[in-house]
C-alpha cells in the first residue's frame, strides 16, 4: 500500500510539475500573471505531493525491514526533482519586483521539468531490474491523487489571485 502511495503521489506531483512548466512557458510568452499564479499553485502542490511520495517510499522501505533510506532509482529521482523545485519557492521570496520574480521563477520551472522524464524512466528501469511488474494498486491510486492535487492547486490558485488583487489595490492606494 505504501509503495503504491509513493507511486501515485510522485506521478501526481510530476503532473503538477508539467502544469507548472506549461504555465511558465505561457507566462514567458504572454506576460499574463494568471499563468504565473497557476505555475506557483501547481509548484506548491507538486512539492507537497512529491514530499508525500518520498515519505511514503521511505516508510515502505522501513516496513519492508530495510533501512530508512535506500538509494534506489525511484526515491533518488523523486528527491532530485523535489530539490530542483524547492528553490523555485525560495527564488519567489528573494525577488521583490513582480515581473522579474515571475520571469525568473518561470525560467527555473522550465529548467526543472527536464528531470521529470528521468523519474519516469527510473521507475520502469527499477521495476525491470527487479523483474517486477508495475503495481496494479498504483494505477487506481493515481487518479484520486491527481484529483486531490488538482483541487488543492485550484484552491491555491484562487487564493493567490485574491492576494495579487489585494496587493494591486494596496499599491494603487499608495500611489494616490
Amino acid at each position: 500500500m505504501l509503495a503504491s502511495l509513493f507511486d501515485a503521489s510522485v506521478w501526481a506531483g510530476l503532473a503538477a510539475a508539467v502544469v507548472a512548466a506549461v504555465a511558465s512557458v505561457l507566462f514567458l510568452r504572454t506576460r499574463n500573471f494568471l499563468y504565473d499564479s497557476l505555475a506557483l499553485a501547481a509548484t506548491e502542490i507538486g512539492l507537497l505531493l512529491l514530499a508525500a511520495g518520498i515519505l511514503s517510499g521511505v516508510a515502505a522501505n522501513r516496513v519492508a525491514g530495510r533501512l530508512w533510506w535506500t538509494w534506489d532509482a525511484r526515491l533518488t529521482a523523486a528527491l532530485v526533482c523535489w530539490l530542483l523545485y524547492a528553490p523555485y519557492l525560495m527564488l519567489r521570496n528573494a525577488i521583490e519586483e513582480p515581473s522579474r520574480r515571475a520571469a525568473s521563477a518561470a525560467v527555473l520551472s522550465v529548467f526543472a521539468i527536464f528531470d521529470a522524464p528521468l523519474i519516469g524512466v527510473s521507475v520502469y528501469w527499477w521495476l525491470a531490474r527487479r523483474g517486477a511488474a508495475a503495481p496494479i494498486a498504483a494505477g487506481w491510486m493515481i487518479l484520486p491523487m491527481a484529483l486531490l492535487g488538482a483541487a488543492l492547486a485550484w484552491s491555491r490558485l484562487r487564493k493567490e489571485q485574491r492576494r495579487r488583487a489585494a496587493d494591486a489595490e494596496r499599491r494603487t492606494a499608495q500611489e494616490m
